[in-house]
């Protein structure tokens, strides 16, 4: 007697219900992978339509009207970036000659909870941070204790080549051949958006890009490269014999000063960190959470404008290191046989010898730093010849600093004219 027949039906569903469960897991992993993209659309809400506070100092003589009315000036010009850049809160800073002479912050740290933004507050700098990263080699070149040209495997032990063969001078002028941001089988799959804890490790970061292949003989092109920053800062680690954070708060942010400044940690709340949007036609929505200890040396820096005055005034004296390293970290270096990079770029800053001011009539030098990052973007620049430093912040991502330029210009010519005239007379 033959076994009685199993139910076709039976075996159907159960092939069914595998293949329903393998196709759920494979949209939640692509929904990981893409969410960036994928989350853009939903979550917007109104603008509050309450008047923006605004903080303010000002440091000048009881009855100075001029420097009243320069900074009443100055608090219009901020107001006016606010309300072009559609961004929740704008905070600025400028010194000159050493000494803060204006700040002023308009807008909220936290548009949800209606928290207004103060002076103290700290944004994610973005690129801004290579700046930093730039402080703190200069500390170690002045020391004499790193050679830009020796070959990183001299510093960094276990590294592969090719990578292993850049210099420390290739590898922050982005000049190395290593790559930038790209994508991987990760969640998210965009390199820039990571969710991936890297510790307080720079070296912990470059594990991602150190396999890979250059994109040109070291040396021979210009290649801009948030993963050529972290490599130099990964030396920066090795040398001075401790993480990359703990170095950077030790040699920087304590010496010049910098309390409102640090690492940007994700799923912590760090005091006086404000927190960051994706803002469009009147609409706001939290921007995407992302962990950006990847790029501690390149791009994982937060900070107050009043501190970023700090680290470009340290650029224009010897509290941290010489005239002569100074001079090096802003001169701009050729390629290899002997040509400008396209950038103007340096050691971690760009530097320009011809940036223009109201409307063309003026020509000076300065050397600058901007950053964007996941909402947030930071301009940052230091006018030598006026020994005027200048920061400008807002929690708002964008894809570049061109709405906030024109302000950030608007506020250097504000406080330059005054030595105009003097200059006139």
């Amino acid at each position: 007697m033959s076994a009685p027949a199993v139910p076709r039906f039976t075996f159907l569903s159960a092939r069914h219900l595998f293949m329903a469960l393998a196709l759920l897991l494979l949209l939640a992993c692509l929904y990981r992978m893409f969410d960036y993209a994928l989350g853009w659309s939903g979550g917007w809400k109104p603008m509050p339509s309450a008047t923006a506070p605004q903080a303010r100092f000002v440091d000048q003589n009881p009855g100075d009207t001029d420097a009243s009315a320069q900074a009443a000036a100055a608090d219009a010009e901020l107001r006016a970036a606010r309300d072009s850049t559609q961004a929740p809160a704008v905070s600025a800073a400028v010194s000159l000659a050493g000494h803060r002479v204006w700040a002023s912050a308009v807008g909220w740290a936290d548009v949800d909870q209606q928290l207004p933004v103060d002076l103290d507050a700290s944004f994610r700098l973005g690129s801004s941070s290579k700046a930093i990263n730039a402080v703190a080699l200069g500390t170690l070149l002045d020391a004499g204790r790193i050679d830009l040209d020796a070959p990183v495997r001299r510093y960094l032990e276990g590294v592969a080549e090719p990578v292993a063969s850049v210099t420390t001078r290739q590898a922050i002028s982005h000049t190395a051949g290593i790559r930038d941001y790209g994508v991987c089988l990760c969640f998210p799959i965009w390199e820039q958006f990571s969710r991936r804890d890297f510790g307080h490790s720079a070296r912990a970061g470059i594990a991602v890009f150190a396999d890979d292949a250059l994109l040109f003989k070291p040396g021979t092109q210009f290649a801009y490269s948030s993963y050529g920053a972290n490599l130099s800062g990964a030396v920066i680690e090795a040398v001075a014999g401790m993480n990359y954070l703990d170095y950077i708060q030790s040699a920087v942010f304590q010496p010049l000063g910098m309390r409102h400044s640090g690492g940007d940690w994700a799923g912590t709340e760090v005091p006086g960190r404000v927190r960051f949007y994706d803002t469009q036609e009147g609409r706001y929505k939290r921007a995407y959470p992302v962990d950006n200890s990847i790029k501690w040396p390149s791009g994982g820096m937060i900070a107050s404008p009043s501190d970023m005055l700090l680290l470009g005034e340290a650029m224009l004296d010897s509290r941290l290191f010489s005239a002569a390293t100074r001079d090096l970290l802003i001169r701009p270096q050729p390629l290899s046989d002997g040509s400008a990079n396209e950038q103007g770029y340096a050691l971690g800053w760009r530097y320009f010898g011809d940036k223009k001011l109201f409307d063309g009539k003026l020509t000076t030098r300065f050397y600058t730093h901007n950053g964007t990052a996941v909402g947030s973007a930071s301009y940052f620049a230091v006018y030598p010849d006026y020994g005027l430093v200048i920061s400008v912040m807002m929690n708002k991502s964008v894809n570049s600093l061109d709405g906030l330029a024109p302000h950030a210009n608007r506020l250097a010519e504000l406080f330059i004219a005054p030595q105009l005239k003097v200059a006139s007379q």
